[in-house]
């Protein structure tokens, strides 16, 4: 979830409302904070964290069956380590990662054969989940980032912004100091009153 709630961040950033002021004086940067946006009303948005949660519940079964299969081929190799006799131990690790060498397990071995069929399947499974994640964070999340860009550029000119920002927890306090102003509050009000339903 936390790599959800960052992707989120990010792209939000990457989207924010950059505003020219008109007038003679210099409009001041405002900002969001991403995470008071994800909450449910009246202190956030909810869409956020709504669409996050439901990308969350589509793939947790992909995540469920990865992670089956990581601690299957963990138990896997800690066989091969312990069958393996005592001074061919560190001939089957490799001294930069620790992890076994495909060379070091015997081809006519039945646990290393396994190993290997478990690999592949972990392999073909994570590549399926990244491509997964990427079309349902687009399906999700994508529609409602948009629509929180528009808003917030329209929020940005209307009031007075000469930046709109969206800002993550460690963004907080260097947007603090150099006097940006929090418009979260008043954003999140906006929103909920303007938007359609």
């Amino acid at each position: 979830m936390k790599a959800y709630l960052v992707a989120v961040g990010c792209a939000l950033v990457a989207s924010s409302a950059s505003v020219l002021a008109q007038g003679e004086a210099p409009a001041p940067a405002c900002y969001i904070e991403v995470q008071r946006l994800m909450a449910e009303p009246p202190e956030g948005i909810g869409e956020l964290g709504a669409a996050i949660r439901q990308l969350d519940a589509t793939l947790r079964p992909q995540v469920a069956e990865i992670n089956a299969l990581k601690a299957q081929l963990a138990r896997l190799e800690q066989r091969e380590v312990q069958s393996a006799p005592s001074t061919s131990i560190e001939a089957a690790f490799a001294e930069d990662d620790g992890e076994p060498r495909q060379a070091a397990l015997a081809a006519d071995d039945p646990t290393a054969e396994e190993i290997r069929r478990v690999q592949a399947e972990l392999d073909a499974l994570q590549a399926r989940l990244k491509l997964d994640y990427a079309a349902q964070q687009q399906a999700l999340i994508g529609p409602v980032q948009a629509r929180v860009s528009r808003g917030a550029q329209f929020f940005a000119t209307t009031n007075g912004c000469a930046e709109m920002k969206m800002a993550r927890a460690p963004d907080l306090p260097t947007l603090a100091s150099a006097g940006a102003r929090n418009m979260t509050g008043e954003f999140v009000a906006w929103y909920l009153s303007d938007q359609p339903g």
